[in-house]
């Protein structure tokens, strides 16, 4: 383990090469799945104008459902990043087990969830056809959901150490697998049956599955998961599991708050009309080209914020904070335009195989939505940033508050009473959902400039230890023991 350092010495420090060299390989990885998901919406769309509408749906709905688990379990990188600037590498073991205790948990309600695809899909009161789909894609992507969790669980080791190739390496392979599989499943070809929505809820879950079980190999048999002793040895301390609950329960709150309330708006629109569902589809399929990347920054500057905070060194969690922003909002600010000046193109790409219907009215619906998706992008800059330095910290409850309280009063309210009572059109909503966002961004911005955050740590005091339940650390450790570099 020669040469790994807690944080790389020098003029790096949180600086943007620093930040580029942690988040350059998880925007890859974000890219990658961007472009899978992207790929796979076009398959959807070419195969039936339903497919499309319903597995759109069914997976925003399921991942509304994911997030909580996702959100709790994925905290456990900030504990590793902790612990590793803090050079208490001993326990960076412990804190990858009880990620996966909780992963374990989370799979088993996942697939009990599942069953009720019927009932949760029926009250969003779709049409029965787009409900068909809508219930067969919810029902197998939920069910296999917990490899997922089991991923962000297992990648949280490499990420917390600032290692994030190794998630690269990982999960660009395995998308490249979920579009073939896609590709052969959706349209029945290489011998396999023509499934189409069953098919891409089906490849969705084998390549999860496949990424999960390549994590596993890594950690455990992989170079730095034997020098550090990942899943050699089972081990559980409640109060390190308490402390897990304590700060990633509020993360998990948060992502599942702000999915229902998104999974809300897009319900609404649907509502409007058949033109809408389809030209919000559209856009919103569209929109992950420009905010999956921009979530391997965030992590980033979760992992940067928490190495340093664990170091008690908070004018460099300050410096990587302003680096990754400010190259996150050029980057926001480059696809913002090509939403602007491309639009009409990237909707076309969607058009179905027989052209008629709604179709035009939807072409035109997607290309409007998608200048408001260029502005609110740009807020999100502010809001991926923001937020992820301070869960980097431990600040994960008032990130929680602030997103449940918006929600609900500015996004998911105004639209209720725009779309059902006042009739308006959807012009009206992407305003209020522009609005949202600009807002979170401005709740974000205020706490992180308060500084509150720096004085918050996720880890207990050595003092706080339970060694009784700690093992020693594997021979490769106590033979060459890690220590952060100091300046």
């Amino acid at each position: 383990m020669q040469g790994l350092r807690a944080i790389p010495a020098g003029r790096r420090d949180g600086g943007y090469r620093h930040v580029l060299e942690i988040a350059g390989p998880l925007v890859m990885a974000q890219a990658s799945a961007t472009v899978m998901s992207f790929v796979d919406r076009i398959f959807l769309a070419r195969y039936s104008t339903n497919a499309l509408a319903g597995a759109m749906f069914a997976s925003i709905a399921g991942w509304t459902v994911l997030s909580l688990f996702m959100g709790t379990t994925g905290y456990t990188g900030t504990f590793v990043a902790q612990y590793f600037g803090a050079g208490r590498h001993e326990r960076i073991s412990v804190a990858v087990w009880h990620g996966v205790y909780v992963a374990l948990i989370s799979a088993v309600l996942l697939f009990v969830i599942s069953r009720f695809a019927g009932p949760l899909m029926r009250f969003a009161d779709h049409s029965p056809e787009a409900q068909a789909e809508e219930v067969v894609y919810f029902r197998i992507f939920v069910s296999g959901a917990g490899l997922m969790i089991m991923t962000g669980a297992l990648s949280s080791f490499y990420g917390g150490l600032g290692k994030t190739y190794y998630n690269m390496a990982i999960h660009i392979p395995g998308h490249i697998l979920n579009v073939i599989l896609n590709y052969a499943l959706i349209f029945g070809r290489f011998g396999l049956p023509r499934w189409g929505t069953r098919g891409a809820a089906t490849a969705t879950v084998i390549a999860s599955g496949a990424i999960c079980l390549t994590f596993v190999i890594f950690v455990r048999f992989g170079r730095l998961g034997r020098e550090f002793g990942i899943l050699r040895r089972p081990i559980f301390e409640m109060a390190l599991f308490r402390r897990l609950i304590r700060y990633g329960l509020p993360n998990g709150v948060q992502w599942t708050v702000d999915m229902v309330g998104w999974t809300a708006f897009v319900m609404l629109m649907y509502r409007i009309g058949a033109a809408e569902q389809q030209g919000g589809s559209i856009a919103f399929s569209i929109n992950h080209l420009a905010f999956l990347p921009m979530i391997g920054f965030g992590i980033a500057t979760s992992i940067l914020v928490g190495q340093f905070v664990g170091r008690g060194e908070t004018d460099l969690a300050e410096r990587a904070t302003r680096s990754a922003f400010k190259m996150t909002f050029v980057y926001m600010a480059l696809v913002a335009t090509v939403f602007v000046l491309f639009g009409g193109p990237l909707t076309r790409l969607f058009r179905p195989g027989e052209i008629g219907g709604n179709w035009p009215e939807a072409y035109r619906i997607a290309i409007v939505f998608l200048r408001f998706v260029a502005i609110y992008s740009l807020f999100d800059a502010f809001n991926i940033i923001y937020s992820s330095a301070l869960k980097g910290a431990g600040d994960t409850r008032f990130v929680m508050v602030m997103i449940t309280s918006l929600s609900g009063l500015c996004l998911v309210l105004p639209v209720y009473l725009a779309v059902e009572v006042w009739k308006a059109g959807f012009l009206t909503a992407a305003m209020i959902g522009t609005t949202y966002v600009g807002l979170l961004a401005l709740a974000f911005r205020l706490r992180y400039k308060s500084g509150a955050w720096k004085s918050m740590r996720v880890i207990e005091e050595d003092s706080e230890q339970a060694p009784s339940v700690v093992p020693k650390v594997t021979a490769a450790i106590r033979g060459n023991p890690v220590r952060p570099d100091k300046h």
